[in-house]
């Protein structure tokens, strides 16, 4: 609810425009009830992303579980409709610096651990960040399309699987 109510006032109003305390008068509860579920505007659009994000990089601790397989942990959970939403009309809500930094920030935490994962596993130390750049863009990029796509008439992991075949073929 806290999400659908943000996601209609970035439209209405605006990100910057829009308090955490009219997102939550807009779905009936306090704000302090806000920050229960987020402790930022942001949060609200990556949180189903960052979901994720925590399965892969739990995935990638495992020792026992393949990186192709840590990495397909990212295809599976809730879809990040708000996440897709904000993308395509991200100009209409005026969210195109919050998704840029965020987008960056995320995906350079993913290359990072992807990097951790390979050194780990014997991995020369630029090779590994080459290839772990390569697989975030990759996961990253794929989320774009899907929203581009049309959130809803797409499954994301099929798309996902889509984007890491064509990293492989990159890195190959």
């Amino acid at each position: 609810m806290l999400a659908d109510a943000a996601c209609e006032l970035f439209l209405e109003q605006g990100y910057e425009a829009t308090s955490i305390a009219e997102i939550a008068r807009r779905t009936g509860v306090s704000r302090s009830s806000f920050f229960n579920y987020f402790s930022t505007k942001s949060e609200i659009l990556w949180f189903v992303f960052d979901r994720r994000v925590e399965a892969l990089l739990a995935a990638l601790e495992d020792p026992g579980m393949t990186l192709r397989d840590a990495l397909r942990t990212f295809e599976a959970g809730d879809p990040p409709e708000s996440l897709a939403l904000a993308i395509v009309d991200a100009r209409t809500m005026g969210v195109e610096g919050e998704l840029a930094s965020a987008r960056a920030e995320r995906q350079q935490r993913v290359a990072e651990a992807v990097a951790e994962r390979l050194e780990r596993d014997g991995e020369s130390r630029v090779r590994a960040h080459i290839i772990g750049a390569a697989y975030a863009a990759a996961l990253v990029a794929a989320v774009w399309r899907w929203a581009d796509l049309g959130a809803g008439r797409h499954a994301l992991g099929v798309i996902v699987a889509d984007a890491l075949a064509q990293a492989d073929g990159l890195l190959a």
